[in-house]
């Protein structure tokens, strides 16, 4: 069998309803991104950070995973305080724009094999978001109900170790579900975990 691709190539038409969408904002957009967008960060990082997809004006624009949106200012401020903003990888679960910001389940399951070249490479997953959550355990061939999200959870899957979180997204937020020091607080447990930082 021929090995799990590590990304979709930029000309990837995997999910016809993706892709219809991506050229409505081609031309609504056309200096935006508009593709797959790829992971970030050092290849050899120690922790691996797992969103749902790219944002219309953040990552879909920029290119970057959880760049010029609300969830990344929320993400990357959390991971300046902690000073390890250059030591993790960011990736989606899903690596195109979807509709409404929220892939179908067969959209999810056309990016697991890119996923699962992904989570390879880490054993030191956080995961912010129960649909992510789902595609990681998917990815990695375990059983739903062996692993519920959770916040602050945090899962033995074979060699990996999965931490949930809820999404950083504005509706969280917003909402008081996700309060900026509760994500704190499960940001440095996954960095411990991945050696990043040390209790206390």
């Amino acid at each position: 069998m021929p090995s799990p691709q590590p990304a979709p190539p930029p000309d990837c038409a995997r999910c016809p309803r993706i892709c219809d969408y991506l050229g409505q904002q081609r031309r609504l957009h056309p200096d935006y991104w508009n593709r797959p967008v790829p992971a970030s960060g050092p290849a050899r990082a120690r922790l691996l950070i797992v969103g749902l997809a790219p944002g219309l004006h953040g990552a879909n624009r920029t290119g970057k995973p959880f760049t010029g949106d609300d969830s990344g200012e929320l993400l990357f401020s959390v991971l300046r305080e902690l000073d390890i903003q250059r030591s993790v990888r960011i990736t989606n679960a899903v690596k195109c724009l979807p509709p409404g910001n929220l892939p179908t389940s067969s959209e999810v399951d056309n990016c697991l094999e890119f996923l699962a070249a992904e989570l390879v490479r880490y054993r030191t997953v956080l995961v912010l978001g129960g649909v992510a959550h789902r595609a990681v355990v998917k990815a990695l061939k375990s059983r739903q109900s062996d692993f519920t999200f959770a916040h602050g959870a945090v899962h033995n899957i074979g060699s990996h170790c999965i931490v949930d979180s809820f999404h950083c997204s504005r509706y969280n937020t917003r909402t008081g579900r996700l309060t900026q020091q509760m994500f704190r607080t499960v940001v440095e447990s996954a960095a411990t975990r991945a050696g990043l930082c040390t209790d206390g």
